[in-house]
C-alpha cells in the first residue's frame, strides 16, 4: 500500500511544479504585454535608446579588435573600454527605468 501512496504523493508533487511552472508563465506573458506597450508608448526615445546602445557596442567591439591588432596600446584600451561600459551600464538602467515605470539608480 506505501506504493500507492508514493505514486499519489508524486502526482501531487507533479501537478504542484506544473502549476508552479504555468503560474511563471502566466507572469511572463504579463510581463512581455507590459513590456510592447511600454515600447509602443515610447517609441521615438526606445529607437533613440536602441541606437545608442548599439553604437556604443559597436565602438566596444571596434575597441577590442584595435587592440588585438595593436592600434590601440593598454592603458588607451584600458581608459576606453571603461568609459564604454560604463555608458552601456548607464543606458542599460534607462531600459530598466522605462521597463520598470520607475527610477532605478547605481
Amino acid at each position: 500500500m506505501s506504493n500507492d501512496s508514493e505514486k499519489s504523493s508524486d502526482s501531487g508533487k507533479i501537478k504542484k511544479s506544473l502549476d508552479d511552472i504555468v503560474h511563471k508563465l502566466d507572469q511572463d506573458a504579463d510581463a512581455s504585454k507590459s513590456w510592447a506597450k511600454s515600447v509602443s508608448s515610447n517609441k521615438e526615445e526606445w529607437e533613440k535608446l536602441k541606437k545608442k546602445i548599439h553604437e556604443r557596442q559597436k565602438a566596444l567591439k571596434q575597441l577590442v579588435t584595435n587592440k588585438k591588432a595593436g592600434l590601440v596600446g593598454q592603458d588607451e584600451f584600458d581608459e576606453k573600454y571603461r568609459k564604454l561600459q560604463d555608458e552601456l551600464t548607464e543606458l542599460e538602467f534607462t531600459v530598466y527605468n522605462m521597463r520598470l515605470g520607475t527610477r532605478v539608480s547605481q
